[in-house]
């Protein structure tokens, strides 16, 4: 059968019975679409008339387009590859082009157009997926594909394959356009090859609608893939046995490498993020070839070796590091470090986000071979090379040993399948010694120079492979300001690396000719490298990377002062505006656009509902063990009959691993069944972690003889390990054990399942002592430590404690900051409260503190202890809440913790008088008061977060005011301590706000005053130490006082005597005591109208020697006490008679002071 003759058949077959031959309940694969349908065509149509097979419509344009494509085919490849007279001055890539413009009509819009008019003009005989496969894979698949790849790979005229390597390029976008292959509505909509009217969506099942974005799929993968092989070959060295023709050609295949690479990484990304693994890794692996084949001919050519001028060496030099950019960017993470949130980060992630941009967020994880850490990796080392051929003019020379090392160790490392070796590896040991080779340089310069900003290079000693000329030098510089500026993650190190350079520039002092750079190219490179540090300095990535003292210090060097500062200047402007209110930009005139990536029409809806789809269906196939090991069933049953259908597919052999790491036992069903119940966790090679890989082999077990009691004894005996790494590991595992224990408490939706961790974690704490926490629960154990060191003293909390009880402190710490058990706390009551994690923890130390022995102090003081790192970690972080206002998940966490504690410190079993003292410091909330006053620096935003956040620090003292009273009325025992604190707050002894203070005088005189008769009593008890404080704190700088008074006293003569005089202090010591002894005095006097007797304790202590500002404090206020005693008790002269009795008899008072 002849070719025409076998395609006239294709035509006749029925195309719903090909399609549900081949795609029948099953995934579209490469296989699928480019599997020839000759059999099928010749079991269902073998009888066909040839008659009508030659009067076939479809058969008819088939040969049109076919004589089409080969007429321009064959033009091409007679063209001599010299451009021809009397074209119009065109170029002779200019002229083969035009020649191959009739192939990409055809292949991208005639094609596609003549197979929706053979269906719509034959519709019951041809289908339209039908139509368009026979066109794509005659035309393309079978014709124009693989001639432009043979001519791409060994076309023997360099301009006709640079011409076949730049088809690859045109035809991925043209394909991309409306009504071709590749179109990308053709995923969401009617458009792509199929057409807008003849075959809408709506009307076609699922099956069809899969089948079409497979096969477009399929057709992407094979456009790239072939691609791919055209670039490889061309860079090769030894393509041309002319040195000349060979650098064209890799130049080039450089050029086709850098188009190809960024639409490869995207393709690959789709796949894994579709499940299909394969796929991916069948266009990833020629990618890495073409990688590692460009970064050869960049590092692996000696300078001089491949002949050919030096001008065309360095446009090849040219165009690798432009592809060496771009390998920078595509294995690079786009996150901002420490910018974690707000307009900055969100307005950096808007300019990273093009349309043709690719980083490493964008290749979904799971793959077992490509992975983001192994791309990373090469990334981080090309950015590397690229700083040292900035630095230094060129790349220094690296050993040639250990180029064969590497090369070696790459040669020898086998891949996942046991054959050859990684791809990863063979990029590595290229790029890998070339940067460690700067990197050394570099280290050596640093450990060189005084300045930590400089590097200290002998550039004499320092031989270099090539150097860089005028035109690589300034790709250079731009890749690391690109770099800098579209990956935020390397800005420091590229701006220290354009800063050193421009401190130390090319051509030393005098700007003399050096390597391949002139005179006016070194003026050229100067110039770039201060205008790039300019750049860098405008960028307000400078002002929060701290790499703006640098850069000025470089710019300042080169006599660009005033430069410097208008633009770091401009971008502490810029970031002030990012963060300030709507008011700041409003007076700056700088208006900003507002974040317009998201598009809410409804074809982007449904590509993201059809993404969500697939994220999920590849969550489901990960949760089956398909993608990320192996998941057991939740049922036990269903586990063993995965375990037994599973032992017919061990391999014969193991997987070959490192020597070192080889173990020695065979693969056994007990190796299986670890390997299933450990998800893959007993395969890790690591014989440190016994418990996470051997399990019950690592001792045995044996029943000893009967006791008395019908119990056996239990031995158990170390095989593989030590006694003492056994007990190491022990602990290690409980700490592991522990943590999974603990974080189910608040992740967890069952409430039984929770309530019994907490009791679990609550008795595990107490029994693991010297366990240290594992890495999941360290911050909270570091908070924990960090709340006890932050209000320790060495009377009341003991920080050993919690060093000594680490699990203890961890779980209180990890109930304080969950957000999950917040929302709890304020329902529950008094009978479900011991459910919470901090309640559990308490009442264990509890019932430790009472089981000890009289003389075990450690014991007994457990609870108190415990107690205290509760309150101290509460007090924490509402202190850290204050701290940052607006921070609002510290916000949130002092909230939850504030309002935890009247009902924590309710149902405790006793409270202690140093926790009281710690509830009384949440009313030092002075800080956050001075920062809610507006000032012209702040803006809006600023200072309603300010005041929000000082509204709720009121609220949180206010809350430690009610702890206070709570425990005054409920705890007899506490009552004294508890009235203690809150008088003290009251008195100005505990610092507090001044709306604080009031609040908690009101309460100590109107509410627990008024109580009963033994509050009363404590009230004044209290009242009283506070007195005897103040009146000690007057005497004790009574000599400081006089002093200072003394410096004052030829103006007060000056003045003349005054009554008034004498009650105002005379120097700023003697306000400064006034202040501290007067507020205790008021509220000893508010006691003294409720109990008149009492008034002889104030008068006594304010008559002592040396108490002269304690009795001035008295004197000014006693018109007060006056006329509060008249409006209670009468008239003066009856209720106050002994008052002014006593005030007579130690002559304290003037009569004309007091009427």
């Amino acid at each position: 059968m002849s070719y025409n003759q076998h395609h006239h058949q294709d035509a006749m077959i029925d195309p719903l019975q090909l399609t549900a031959g081949l795609h029948a309940n099953n995934p579209i694969t490469d296989d699928d679409m480019f599997d020839s349908d000759d059999g099928s065509a010749a079991s269902a149509h073998g009888d066909a008339d040839a008659s009508n097979e030659e009067e076939s419509p479809l058969s008819v344009a088939l040969d049109d387009l076919e004589s089409r494509v080969v007429s321009a085919l064959n033009e091409f490849k007679s063209h001599p590859g010299r451009a021809s007279h009397g074209t119009g001055g065109q170029t002779i890539h200019e002229e083969l082009q035009s020649v191959l413009r009739p192939v990409v009509e055809v292949s991208a819009h005639i094609g596609p157009a003549s197979a929706r008019a053979v269906h719509a003009s034959y519709p019951d005989v041809y289908g339209l997926e039908f139509c368009v496969d026979a066109v794509y894979t005659r035309i393309n698949s079978e014709l124009i594909l693989p001639v432009l790849l043979e001519s791409a790979q060994s076309e023997m005229i360099p301009a006709k394959r640079a011409a076949s390597l730049r088809m690859f390029h045109v035809l991925y976008g043209e394909w991309s356009a409306a009504g071709s292959y590749l179109d990308g509505g053709a995923m969401t909509s009617s458009l792509g090859p199929y057409g807008t009217e003849q075959a809408p969506l709506v009307g076609l099942s699922e099956h069809e609608k899969n089948r079409r974005i497979g096969m477009r799929s399929l057709r992407r993968s094979e456009l790239l893939r072939r691609w791919v092989q055209a670039s490889i070959p061309n860079l090769s060295p030894g393509t041309f046995t002319s040195s000349t023709l060979d650098l064209v050609a890799a130049g080039r295949g450089v050029l086709s490498a850098s188009a190809a690479l960024k639409p490869c990484l995207r393709y690959i990304a789709e796949r894994i993020g579709e499940a299909d693994d394969a796929g991916a890794l069948r266009l990833f692996l020629p990618v890495m070839r073409m990688i590692e084949g460009v970064l050869g001919r960049l590092f692996l050519e000696r300078e001089g070796s491949d002949g050919g001028s030096e001008q065309e060496n360095d446009a090849l030099r040219s165009s690798c590091i432009k592809f060496l950019e771009i390998v920078v960017l595509c294995f690079s993470h786009k996150a901002l470090p420490g910018m974690a949130g707000g307009q900055v980060a969100s307005r950096m992630k808007k300019d990273a986000s093009q349309a043709n941009d690719f980083s490493l967020e964008d290749l979904p994880p799971g793959h077992p071979i490509i992975t983001r850490e192994s791309l990373e990796e090469i990334g981080e080392y090309a950015f590397s090379t690229l700083r040292g051929l900035v630095v230094l003019g060129g790349q220094a020379k690296i050993d040639t040993n250990l180029l064969l090392d590497a090369a070696a160790s790459a040669s020898s490392t086998t891949d996942f399948m046991g054959g050859g070796s990684s791809p990863f590896q063979k990029i590595l040991a290229i790029i890998k010694p070339a940067a460690l080779t700067f990197q050394k340089i570099e280290s050596d310069g640093e450990k060189t120079s005084e300045d930590k900003d400089s590097i200290l290079l002998d550039r004499s000693l320092i031989k270099l492979d090539f150097f860089l000329s005028q035109k690589s030098y300034s790709l250079s510089i731009n890749a690391i300001q690109m770099l800098a500026t579209k990956r935020p993650l390397f800005f420091k190190e590229a701006s220290t690396c354009l800063a050193r350079r421009t401190m130390d520039p090319p051509g030393g002092l005098s700007g003399d000719a050096e390597g391949l750079l002139s005179k006016p190219a070194i003026t050229g490179i100067r110039t770039h490298l201060r205008s790039s540090c300019l750049t860098l300095l405008r960028h307000i990535l400078s002002v929060t990377s701290g790499c703006w003292e640098i850069l000025v210090k470089a710019l300042n060097a080169s006599g660009m002062d005033a430069q410097a500062e208008r633009a770091l200047q401009a971008s502490r402007q810029q970031l002030n505006l990012m963060k300030g209110g709507r008011a700041a930009r409003t007076r700056a005139a700088i208006f900003y656009e507002w974040d317009q990536s998201t598009d809410l029409s409804r074809a982007e809806k449904r590509q993201r509902d059809t993404d969500d789809a697939e994220a999920r269906v590849r969550a489901a196939k990960i949760a089956r063990g398909l993608g990320a090991g192996v998941q057991l069933p939740k049922s036990m049953s269903d586990s063993c009959e995965l375990v037994l259908l599973n032992l017919k597919h061990i391999p014969p052999k193991r997987p070959p691993i490192a020597p070192s790491a080889q173990r020695k036992r065979p693969i056994t069903l007990d190796v299986l069944v670890d390997a299933v119940m450990t998800n893959g966790g007993s395969l890790t090679i690591d014989e440190n972690h016994w418990y996470d890989r051997d399990g019950g082999d690592a001792w045995t077990l044996e029943e000893g003889e009967l006791d008395n009691d019908g119990r056996h004894e239990l031995m158990y005996q170390c095989k593989t390990i030590e006694t003492e790494t056994f007990i190491k590991q022990s602990k290690v595992a409980a700490s592991k054990a522990f943590s999974r224990v603990l974080l189910s408490t608040s992740s967890n939706r069952s409430e039984a399942a929770t309530s019994l961790g907490r009791q679990l974690a609550a008795r595990l704490a107490w029994i693991l002592q010297g366990v240290d926490p594992s890495s999941e629960i360290k911050d909270a154990h570091a908070y924990a430590l960090m709340s006890i060191e932050y209000v320790s003293k060495p009377s009341n909390v003991s920080v050993q404690f919690a060093k000594e009880n680490p699990l203890v402190s961890s779980c209180i710490a990890h109930d304080v900051m969950a957000p999950q058990q917040k929302s709890e706390l304020g329902s529950l009551s008094s009978s479900t409260g011991s459910s919470v994690l901090s309640t559990r923890v308490l009442n264990e130390a509890f019932v430790c503190s009472l089981s000890g022995e009289d003389d075990d102090l450690s014991q007994k003081n457990k609870y108190t202890h415990c107690l205290d790192l509760y309150v101290a970690s509460v007090v924490n972080a509402c202190v850290n809440a204050n701290a940052v206002p607006s921070d609002n998940e510290k916000k949130r966490i002092a909230n939850s913790a504030s309002s935890a504690l009247p009902h924590q410190l309710l149902i405790s079993p006793s409270v202690t008088p140093t926790a009281l003292n710690l509830v009384g410091s949440l009313c030092d909330i002075e800080e956050v008061s001075k920062k809610a006053v507006k000032t012209s620096k702040q803006s809006i935003a600023e200072s309603a977060a300010a005041h929000a956040a000082k509204a709720a620090a009121e609220k949180r003292a206010t809350t430690a005011l009610l702890v206070l009273r709570d425990v005054a009325f409920q705890r007899d025992s506490m009552r004294s301590s508890a009235i203690g604190c809150a008088v003290a707050i009251a008195a100005g002894r505990l610092p507090a706000s001044l709306p604080i203070q009031d609040k908690a005088l009101k309460l100590v005189m109107n509410v627990i005053f008024q109580k009963n008769s033994d509050c009363a009593s404590k009230v004044i008890e209290s009242a009283t130490r506070e007195l005897e404080l103040a009146t000690q704190i007057s005497i004790e700088n009574h000599e400081k006082i006089l002093k200072a008074n003394e410096v004052n006293a030829t103006k007060r003569e000056r003045q003349g005597p005054s009554s008034k005089m004498q009650l105002t202090p005379q120097s700023e010591e003697e306000r400064t005591v006034l202040e501290s002894v007067k507020k205790p005095v008021v509220l000893f006097m508010a006691l003294c109208v409720r109990r008149p007797e009492i008034i002889k304790v104030i008068m006594e202590m304010s008559s002592r020697d040396g108490a002269d500002v304690m009795a001035k404090a008295v004197k000014a206020n006693m018109p007060k006490l006056a006329k509060a005693s008249s409006a209670k008790h009468g008239t003066i002269r009856h209720s106050c008679h002994d008052i002014f009795a006593f005030a007579l008899a130690t002559n304290l008072f003037h009569l004309s002071t007091l009427y």
